[in-house]
């Protein structure tokens, strides 16, 4: 690939810092079309509007900002999301992110990410049984603490461990169904319980 040059750049500072125009980054051989950089950080704090790269990676017409320290944002200040006497908010937004194409990817590989609010929503939609899917995987544990936890499902709702299942009510247990069918390992594989039938996908997990 043949270096990329800019016979016009324009960089205008002091030891503080600096502002360049149309500066070519030797290491990506990409060409910024706008840049503010820190002075004393040595390369590692900076601002830059691209104006060279691949278009449909994402990397032409692409903002970057990087910073060694820590990056805040605070908005809002003067958004009034409650009208006087009134307890419906307006969900006025103070922050907007939308990727129009592409994914927004929130990482903290040393740390934790935390969503803190008066009201949660996770919404996710799809057209086909691959999309409008809501994903949870943890190594060790998935916790939920609340005053009441409501599950509802159209379809199905199943519950799977390899180990153990317990249902505690501590006051009080109640298990409704249309028909109930109970079986455990040494009764599911009795003519009483399949009918002369092939187990299903369920009852045989264990075999």
């Amino acid at each position: 690939m043949s270096k990329k040059e800019n016979k016009h750049p324009y960089i205008t500072g002091t030891e503080h810092g600096n502002l360049s125009f149309g500066k070519v980054n030797t290491r990506t051989n990409e060409i910024s079309a706008c840049m503010l950089q820190n002075g004393p950080d040595g390369g590692r704090h900076y601002i830059k509007m691209e104006e060279t790269g691949n278009k449909e990676e994402g990397t032409k017409g692409s903002t970057k900002i990087f910073c060694p320290g820590a990056l805040t944002a605070i908005a809002g200040k003067d958004i009034v999301n409650y009208g006087e006497g009134d307890d419906t908010p307006r969900d006025i937004p103070a922050i907007f992110y939308q990727a129009e194409n592409g994914d927004i990817i929130l990482s903290a590989p040393h740390g934790k990410i935390k969503l803190q609010a008066e009201t949660i929503e996770l919404i996710a939609e799809g057209s086909d049984n691959k999309k409008g899917i809501i994903s949870l995987t943890s190594d060790e544990k998935v916790i939920i603490d609340s005053q009441i936890v409501d599950i509802q499902s159209k379809v199905s709702t199943k519950i799977f461990s390899e180990k153990t299942v317990d249902m505690i009510g501590r006051g009080l247990l109640n298990i409704y169904g249309g028909l109930c069918d109970f079986a455990d390992r040494s009764t599911k594989n009795l003519p009483s319980k399949t009918c002369g039938e092939e187990l299903s996908s369920n009852e045989g997990i264990n075999r």
